[in-house]
């Protein structure tokens, strides 16, 4: 049997243009579900693996505080990034039945996602990044673990940071360092300095162990090299969703797992 997945959505205000499309992506992608935490129509979306609660943003908002034991006030909606590494603590009760949890945006257009987190890949990692030096904010799936689950607070200042009114980004950088910074890390980044060692070095190797991050190339024209060198403008500039696949103008038959959506879509 397939290793379940469910991805938790919280989005509030309206959605976008392109979410017909967004929701079709999903469709496609039947065997995994997402789950939205919403104020919007939703129900028009009635596909099997479209999950939901209709909730107001400040409904929304005393859930998590009561469930956490916070005062976040966040003043918009777009400051839950930052509490994305909590949804599996927060959202235990929906994830508890799934093999993997995770999060994504609404910017971005799905190709077939188990084609590239496969059942193999699956079984080896425990978190998996569409980016090769950090935990993505677009998609990331994490193993329903105690540890993943509880890895939140191991983010630095994570409090500090919820309680920020802007946007700090724990959800990618803060979180990639609570999985891999090691001790002397994190003695050399609050005091300055620059304690090295081998054992430093071999626990910093088994801590990635496993983590499955891979550049999976999906937000084009960014100083990113692109799987051919290219950098911005020089990047691929149409690309195309076809038959529940996402592909482009310039790498061949290459599939990927989603696109970034910086430049218009041609839909055939």
């Amino acid at each position: 049997m397939s290793k379940s997945i469910i991805i938790i959505i919280p989005y509030f205000g309206k959605f976008p243009e392109w979410s017909d499309l967004f929701f079709e992506t999903l469709r496609c992608n039947s065997s995994i579900d997402f789950y939205f935490f919403t104020d919007c129509d939703i129900e028009i979306y009635e596909y099997s693996n479209i999950k939901y609660q209709k909730i107001s943003f400040e409904d929304y908002i005393s859930f998590v505080n009561n469930r956490i034991d916070l005062n976040f006030n966040p003043p918009n909606p777009y400051k839950l990034c930052d509490l994305r590494p909590l949804y599996g603590y927060i959202h235990y009760d929906i994830i508890n039945k799934y093999d993997f949890y995770g999060w994504t945006d609404m910017d971005i257009l799905f190709g077939d996602i188990r084609s590239f987190y496969t059942e193999d890949i699956l079984s080896k990692y425990e978190v998996l990044s569409t980016h090769n030096v950090r935990i993505s904010g677009h998609l990331s799936l994490f193993k329903n673990s105690k540890k993943n689950i509880m890895m939140f607070k191991k983010i630095y200042n994570w409090k500090e940071a919820l309680y920020k009114k802007d946007f700090v980004g724990i959800d990618e950088h803060g979180l990639t360092n609570a999985y891999t910074l090691t001790i002397v890390d994190k003695i050399n980044q609050k005091y300055n300095l620059k304690i090295n060692n081998w054992f430093s070095v071999l626990l910093s190797k088994l801590k990635k162990k496993k983590l499955y991050l891979k550049e999976q190339y999906t937000t084009p024209f960014t100083q990113i090299p692109w799987i051919d060198g290219t950098i911005n403008s020089e990047q691929p500039n149409t690309w195309y969703y076809i038959d529940g696949k996402v592909t482009n103008n310039r790498d061949g038959l290459r599939n990927f797992i989603y696109i970034h959506l910086f430049i218009p879509i041609i839909r055939l």
